[in-house]
């Protein structure tokens, strides 16, 4: 039997609807299954945040995992400018002369539009002339890859491969010059010597020279040193020299010393260490010696002070003044700190009291 028009109308109808309620519902499924969860998550993380918020505390919400990457290392490069990070850096310059520096950082960084890396908990080793290294670390520092020079900040301790530290603020380092300058007040501590004493150090800016190994500090330098048993030299002088090759210790400009009740002054003051001993053994000042005490007055070409003794020799028409006498002669020596002296060649008479020995022919007092 053939169906009618309208029943065939009536059936397409009905076949429609039934595809369309099938939709609605698969609409309605995938609402419940996909959308309805997170609507429950955040009433959820609603809920917490009120109950702490009766609770008196802030719900915790955790960091994004890029953050983490650390703070100090993002803080050296621009917000938002890109570029390069690297972390465990060792980094090796090399010249003609072999290497130059080696250095190692916990982190660096390269800014998209910048061409230097600035590095973190930084280690550099310095290669000098005639095998002597140089240690630098501090906490930030950068490197030109173009000209291979370098600055560190932050606590910035320098030791010589010979045992002299040197604290200070900052330094930089000139590749082209092999130099080291920090501009900024530094501390020096010296080597430990056989009798546990060491010399000790403040200047307000340092310099280093790695193609000689000399090291210098200037102006307003202070320094103080242990020469003999409890005896202790204090020193002032415009600029101090050392070596990081050597045990060289030099004062110049304006050197005064005090020893105890001592006080010696003149251009330039040397110290020498015996390197057998590993002892101090002497000082030098020349140029144009003073000395004072407090019953005595010297002056002189040169002075040598030897601690082990506690002998001092005068030279170069020295003079000594003392009470009402005047000594004159070639060669004046002091003993026991000054508690005796000797005149050799003595061109004036000396009460015995205060000489030793008695006046040989030609006024020498022995």
């Amino acid at each position: 039997m053939r169906q009618s028009f309208l029943e065939i109308l009536r059936s397409a109808f009905h076949r429609r609807n039934l595809v369309i309620s099938s939709l609605l519902f698969l609409i309605v499924v995938i609402q419940l299954v996909v959308l309805m969860p997170r609507d429950l998550d955040l009433r959820e993380l609603d809920a917490d945040k009120s109950r702490a918020a009766k609770a008196g505390r802030k719900k915790q919400i955790p960091k994004d995992t890029n953050a983490s990457l650390g703070k100090s290392i993002t803080d050296l490069a621009p917000q938002g400018a890109g570029g390069q990070i690297l972390r465990g850096v060792h980094s090796i310059e090399v010249n003609s002369d072999g290497k130059g520096w080696e250095l190692w950082a916990d982190r660096g960084v390269r800014p998209k539009d910048s061409g230097e890396w600035k590095i973190e908990t930084v280690r550099v080793k310095f290669y000098a002339s005639n095998g002597v290294t140089y240690n630098v670390t501090g906490r930030t520092g950068g490197v030109n890859p173009a000209t291979y020079d370098l600055w560190i900040k932050g606590s910035v301790e320098t030791k010589s491969s010979n045992g002299y530290v040197f604290k200070s603020p900052s330094v930089v380092y000139n590749s082209k010059l092999k130099k080291l300058t920090s501009t900024e007040a530094v501390e020096m501590i010296g080597p430990t010597d056989s009798e546990g004493s060491r010399l000790e150090l403040s200047g307000e800016d340092m310099f280093a020279d790695l193609n000689s190994n000399d090291i210098k500090v200037n102006r307003n330098v202070q320094a103080r040193k242990r020469v003999h048993g409890e005896k202790t030299a204090q020193i002032q002088s415009t600029a101090a020299h050392f070596s990081g090759a050597t045990n060289l210790a030099a004062f110049t400009g304006g050197v005064t010393i005090d020893v105890e009740t001592m006080r010696i002054t003149g251009p330039e003051a040397r110290f020498t260490y015996d390197s057998k001993r590993n002892a101090l053994e002497s000082l030098m000042v020349a140029g144009g010696v003073k000395v004072t005490d407090s019953d005595k007055f010297a002056t002189s070409g040169s002075l040598s002070v030897y601690f082990k003794d506690d002998r001092y020799i005068f030279k170069g028409s020295p003079r000594v003044v003392q009470s009402e006498d005047e000594l004159i002669g070639d060669e004046i020596v002091f003993l026991q700190g000054g508690k005796q002296v000797q005149v050799i060649n003595a061109k004036a008479q000396v009460d015995p009291a205060r000489a030793t020995g008695t006046p040989r022919p030609g006024g020498k007092v022995p």
